[in-house]
């Protein structure tokens, strides 16, 4: 007899049974199509709520048209997890088969994750509110974000692109004092200016038009020293070392958010003291009324464009005083508020790639700091010597492109399997995505283990998911063992997923969530 049917019973008995499954089976059906009805109500308010928070940002509508779409977005939502929970408690039900009920697993699945991103974006508003308001109906009411109606004093980090030009508007029409800044981090000697071309003086004169048009200072900082020094020196050396460094998450830990605030104190007499600093990040923060020291890092409500990834490293003395305006607003609308505002980069592309590096290739720039060193690219069953290649430090593992192999190259495709460091040998391999390479990227270890929440005392047992890239996608977390004591100096953790990872390597960050919040990182060993 099978987990889901009914061998052995008297025809009187299996009526009475077939009754009963199916009012169980109506009972599914029920409640996945009112579950239904109520996503389509609260993704269309949820739309209509982002919609009037871009225009709100631009002036077009109230702040109690603002206030009203939230309200019946969040009615909406509060609908829709009532019946995603009623849906849930008859997951089971008059389920005949196991495929049946790994297909509702998979509906089930869908809503939940809908539902996460509803949160995110209410998430994220409450970071955001008062910087959508208009102070029209009350001067103090733009500065609500600041207990006693007090406005804050904004240090913006704008960068050209139009996701920093967008933060910096939302927080002009809310009321704020907003002071931009620049960050120069780009090596001027490098490259010969590459070709004789400033790449960064593009994006000073496209920060020197957004401040203009929004009527704020804009002052350019020269961070070069210190983003070689806290940044590219390690990532560098690990390259050098075999690893996969990630120089975009340390320099949001150690010079946007480090290094600049900083700064900040220090030239504070010059300056003036400022609240918050403030980025074009998409991600949110969520503050306790009576506890402004405990800050929540959660998810952007965009999930292609969220960056908490990249802000996993930032600490809760950071987090304080972080700001992040644009929060759950997707990207579309970034471009429509900045064409609204006449932003003269509303349709500029968005930089791709290592922050430093500009036009400059990757493969560029590793070769001007460590030069070449010619090896051996090998088979890893065989160990036949299949080709050659300028330095190990050129190539990751999991890639498959630009491998020029002298022999056997129309039997792949090939993938980067592994590599000595100490030989300089490359290893390859047909068969990456064999059942027995794959055993090996279901878990891994983490060291430099680092946490958003200091008032955090458990954070192990709250970690639910990872990402161990930027993007999309996360792996479910199914089980976290510390290799180490808890008082060890540097302490390592073992993480299992229910995934097979085709690009595992040493020196990748591996970020930590608990539902919608970003709970810390750690580097992969």
């Amino acid at each position: 007899m099978s987990a889901y049917g009914f061998g052995g019973q008297s025809v009187t008995q299996k009526s009475g049974v077939d009754a009963t499954l199916a009012k169980k089976l109506s009972r599914w059906e029920h409640h996945r199509s009112e579950t239904s009805d109520a996503f389509e109500s609260v993704e269309k308010a949820s739309k209509q709520f982002q919609e009037c928070c871009a225009s709100k940002a631009s002036r077009i509508v109230s702040a109690e048209e603002k206030i009203r779409s939230r309200n019946i977005f969040k009615r909406e939502y509060e609908r829709f997890k009532d019946a995603l929970e009623k849906l849930e408690n008859c997951l089971t039900m008059g389920a005949n088969s196991a495929r049946d009920f790994a297909d509702r697993q998979k509906i089930l699945l869908g809503f939940t994750e809908k539902k996460r991103i509803f949160v995110a974006q209410m998430e994220a508003d409450d970071e955001r509110s008062s910087l959508l308001s208009s102070s029209s109906s009350n001067n103090n009411n733009s500065a609500r974000i600041i207990k006693r109606g007090k406005k804050l004093r904004v240090a913006v980090l704008l960068s050209g692109g139009v996701d920093s030009s967008v933060a910096l508007s939302l927080l002009r029409a809310a009321g704020h004092e907003c002071v931009a800044f620049y960050l120069q981090i780009w090596f001027q000697d490098d490259f010969r200016n590459f070709w004789d071309q400033c790449p960064w003086e593009e994006d000073v004169m496209v920060a020197k038009r957004v401040c203009e048009r929004l009527r704020v200072p804009l002052r350019t900082v020269h961070f070069t020293d210190d983003y070689w020094n806290l940044v590219v020196k390690q990532s560098v050396e690990e390259i050098q070392r075999g690893k996969t460094p990630n120089p975009d998450i340390l320099c949001n830990s150690r010079v946007k958010f480090g290094a600049f605030r900083e700064w900040l104190d220090t030239n504070e007499e010059e300056i003036g003291t400022f609240d918050r600093i403030a980025s074009g990040h998409y991600a949110a923060l969520e503050r306790k009324e009576d506890d402004e020291t405990d800050v929540k890092l959660v998810a952007s409500g965009d999930a292609r464009k969220d960056q908490t990834y990249f802000l996993a490293h930032l600490s809760s003395w950071q987090l304080q005083k972080a700001m992040f305006p644009i929060g759950g607003i997707s990207k579309p609308r970034i471009r429509e508020i900045a064409e609204n505002l006449s932003l003269v980069n509303a349709d500029r592309k968005d930089s791709q790639g290592i922050c430093f590096l500009g036009k400059v290739k990757f493969s560029e720039f590793i070769e001007e700091h460590l030069g070449t060193k010619p090896g051996e690219i090998r088979e890893i069953e065989s160990g036949e010597l299949l080709g050659t290649h300028k330095g190990f430090w050129f190539h990751t593992v999991g890639q498959r492109q630009g491998l020029k192999l002298d022999k056997r190259a129309h039997e792949g495709p090939w993938y980067v399997h592994s590599k000595d460091v100490e030989k300089n040998v490359v290893f390859i391999s047909r068969a990456y995505h064999s059942e027995e390479n794959e055993r090996e990227r279901d878990s891994f270890e983490c060291e430099d283990l680092s946490w958003c929440r200091d008032s955090d005392a458990d954070q192990l047992s709250r970690i639910e998911r990872c990402k161990v890239r930027h993007g999309e996608s996360y792996y479910r977390v199914l089980h976290v063992e510390p290799t180490t004591p808890n008082t060890a100096e540097n302490q390592k953790l073992k993480i299992k997923i229910d995934g097979k990872d085709q690009g595992l390597a040493k020196g990748q960050y591996a970020v930590f969530y608990g539902g919608s919040e970003c709970l810390g990182c750690g580097v992969i060993c």
